[in-house]
């Protein structure tokens, strides 16, 4: 039930989340399963749809924490005037800082900045009928940093707006990506 409410009400979801607090050190474990979209500049304009699915873990005081998140997705890309259709393995992995402060009651500000790490396992090109498959073993990685909001509805549920700016090039900023995600997260008792 948690993983079909999450896939069918939001853009990257985080199905169910188990924390431990100790004198306000937080660690937070939260699996990831969902369909996130990234605004893609080049070679034009267009919206990358991605299947992820994976982990996130937070240690750190609420203030400021440090984050891991690895996550496996599946994109898919059309280009219905070019006649082509790329489909793409990928992995991430994400190692920063956040911090989270309280805007208001029940809504919490959310502050991200770090690297990460992306590799393209497999690539299968499709213009008209024929199929390029690419295999890329090498990993690239980049900054990126990010913003927030979270409203927390009662004690077990939380909603998430959340914007992140993967910088992929400083001479040519049609390079970077936009991710955006709306996520559910159903929080475990302890």
């Amino acid at each position: 039930m948690f993983l079909l409410f999450a896939i069918l009400f939001s853009s990257s979801a985080s199905a169910a989340s188990s924390s431990f607090d100790h004198a306000g050190f937080h660690i937070t474990v939260e699996p990831i399963v969902g369909y996130e979209f990234t605004q893609v500049n080049a070679p034009v304009i267009h919206t990358r749809g991605m299947l992820i699915y994976g982990a996130r873990v937070t240690a750190g005081h609420k203030l400021l924490s440090g984050e891991g998140e690895f996550t496996l997705g599946t994109t898919n890309e059309s280009f219905p005037t070019q006649d082509q259709n790329i489909k793409t393995d990928k992995q991430n992995a994400r190692l920063g800082v956040r911090s989270t402060f309280g805007a208001i009651p029940m809504i919490d500000f959310l502050v991200r900045l770090g690297g990460q790490a992306s590799q393209t396992k497999v690539s299968t090109t499709t213009i008209s009928t024929a199929s390029t498959v690419t295999v890329n073993p090498s990993w690239e990685i980049h900054p990126y940093a990010g913003t927030g909001l979270q409203v927390h509805l009662l004690n077990a549920f939380s909603l998430s707006v959340e914007a992140t700016y993967l910088f992929k090039s400083v001479s040519d900023w049609s390079q970077n990506d936009v991710q955006t995600s709306v996520s559910c997260k159903i929080n475990l008792p302890h």
